[in-house]
This record gives structure tokens, C-alpha cells and sequence, in this order.
């Protein structure tokens, strides 16, 4: 099972003290949420990612389950998805891809929530709470 949550390393302990308040260096802060969510367009699809994401229990929600959310089976197709639309989020919010051994569209979910792979292909994703935050703050959630 690969787990790519946030491990602090002399690297990002390092660039960490470099980029103020962060908790790992593609993870930004509430107000880079905030303005990268009202930069982007965001699609109902998305919106309902997103929502399902915040609103579920300790905001753990998987692949399958965010598939479900927009109508569509699969743990790949939710992971694919998301991963789109956390690129979009990270770029608007100039946050650098997490550097991981997974496809870019995992990779780039990294930017809203930590996550481990399950036993079969899909993941666990634990929302950061700067992206909960920024959710409230522009009235998603």
C-alpha cells in the first residue's frame, strides 16, 4: 500500500521555512484557496466533488465514492476528475505539484488532500483543512 502523505524531510523543512505557513510545499494557505477558487471555473460536477469531499466524516471520501457523486462508476474515473480539477486549483493558486511516483492527476490531488492507496487501485483522500476552509469562505459549502 503506498501512502503519500505529508513526511517532513530536511528538503521540504526546508522550503517549508520559505513559503510562510504552509504545512508542506503544495499545500497552500487558506487565502491561495480562496483566490484560486474564484479564479477558476468550476463546474457542477466539481462543485459536487468538492462538497461531497468537505461534508463527508473527518472529510475522507474515495475515488469510488466521488465517481458516484458526479453519476459515473469507477474509483479511476473519480481519481481522474478530481485530479483535473485540483490541477486547475493549484495552478491558479501557484502551488507546485506534489513530487510522487503516481500518475499526474493523483499527483495533483496531493494539492487538496492527503492520501494513501488502498488495496485495490483506489485512494483515500483526507481533505486539508485550508481547502475546508476556503470552501466555507467563498460559500461552496
Amino acid at each position: 500500500m503506498l501512502n503519500m502523505t505529508h513526511r517532513e524531510t530536511p528538503v521540504t523543512r526546508a522550503y517549508s521555512t520559505q513559503i510562510t505557513h504552509r504545512t508542506g510545499p503544495h499545500i497552500g494557505r487558506v487565502d491561495d484557496y480562496v483566490r484560486a477558487l474564484q479564479a477558476i471555473d468550476i463546474s457542477s460536477c466539481e462543485r459536487d466533488m468538492l462538497c461531497a469531499h468537505v461534508k463527508a466524516p473527518g472529510r475522507e471520501i474515495t475515488g469510488d465514492q466521488l465517481a458516484k457523486t458526479i453519476g459515473h462508476f469507477g474509483s479511476r474515473i473519480g481519481n481522474r476528475k478530481y485530479g483535473k480539477l485540483a490541477h486547475k486549483i493549484a495552478v491558479a493558486a501557484e502551488l507546485p505539484m506534489c513530487k510522487s511516483d503516481v500518475s499526474d492527476y493523483l499527483a495533483a490531488v496531493f494539492t487538496l488532500a492527503d492520501g494513501e492507496q488502498q488495496n485495490s487501485e483506489d485512494w483515500h483522500w483526507v481533505m486539508h483543512d485550508e481547502v475546508a476552509k476556503a470552501l466555507k469562505k467563498v460559500r461552496i459549502v
